[in-house]
């Protein structure tokens, strides 16, 4: 049984390997495959953005709309030289950004530790599973007033929320990432007779990285969003009471541009985790369109 498993992985029949190599060579040799590889990256992403820049600066020049509804463009530009000179957006997008970072360390740690428990132990899956699920169920908005009430409107209660919303993200996937790990994989392991520990290091956790980065990915976006909801209700600075005083005010030029600045924040902080992913998963290949 311990010898078999390995002789077949390394030997694969001959025409297998000549059915793949003819594949291969006809999706490279088909032009229809290739057209995307020929237009550089950057116009690729920019075509979007440009082309709604442009949308909006021609129905806002031709007042298709209230200039209160829809501000220039830039009026936006200027409000965002304003708000950073004479006002305190720094301020506000630091104190978001630190609230953020800890409520989504704090949650995506206990998500990766409780997920990695239940993944290895059905037991821990058992006793936990029905309370996380039934926990998981309540809109994170539903428990803010509560965490107001118990650890006040200040960051302890922003981060309570955030933590809550990034764990159940993290843990599902990383749960699943562990389940879903080949079982040859883990016969490998036991023939190379590896410890339980390092049998996780080394076999399990690398085959669900694919599956917690998701998680985590999928986690870091909602606890972005999530801050600025929690700084709407109730607080005195940070992106989420800038969003709602210009709202109050009519200041929709600074109204646009928080948007603006939410948007390229949670994008930028996307692309990190996505290259951060392309580093720990050099091993991987799959379809890349």
């Amino acid at each position: 049984m311990s010898a078999e498993p390995l002789t077949l992985t390394r030997s694969k029949p001959v025409g297998y390997i000549r059915r793949a190599t003819a594949v291969r060579s006809v999706v490279q040799a088909r032009p229809s495959l290739q057209l995307g590889k020929k237009i550089p990256d950057f116009w690729l992403k920019s075509l979007l953005p440009t082309a709604l820049l442009i949308v909006w600066e021609i129905a806002s020049r031709f007042e298709w709309f209230d200039p209160v509804f829809l501000p220039r463009p830039h009026l936006v530009a200027k409000a965002f030289y304003e708000l950073l000179f004479k006002d305190r957006l720094l301020v506000d997008l630091r104190v978001s950004a630190v609230t953020v970072f800890a409520g989504f360390s704090i949650g995506a740690g206990l998500g990766l530790l409780t997920g990695i428990g239940a993944g290895l132990s059905s037991t821990v899956d058992k006793v936990l599973g029905t309370t996380l699920n039934s926990i998981r169920q309540v809109p994170p908005l539903a428990f803010l007033p509560l965490i107001i009430l118990w650890a006040g409107a200040g960051n302890a209660g922003k981060i309570a929320v955030i933590s809550k919303v990034v764990f159940f993200p993290v843990f599902m996937n990383t749960l699943q990432g562990i389940r879903g790990v080949a079982r040859e994989y883990i016969e490998v392991g036991k023939i190379f007779e590896y410890s339980r520990l390092r049998l996780l290091r080394k076999v399990i956790l690398p085959a669900a990285l694919p599956s917690i980065f998701v998680g985590i990915r999928y986690g870091a976006g909602m606890a972005w969003s999530m801050i600025i909801a929690a700084e709407m209700l109730g607080s005195r600075r940070g992106l989420g009471y800038l969003l709602m005083r210009s709202q109050e005010l009519l200041l929709t030029d600074q109204l646009f541009l928080v948007i603006i600045i939410i948007g390229l924040v949670g994008f930028a902080v996307d692309v990190g985790l996505r290259r951060l992913e392309s580093r720990l998963l050099r091993w991987r290949r799959g379809f890349d369109g």
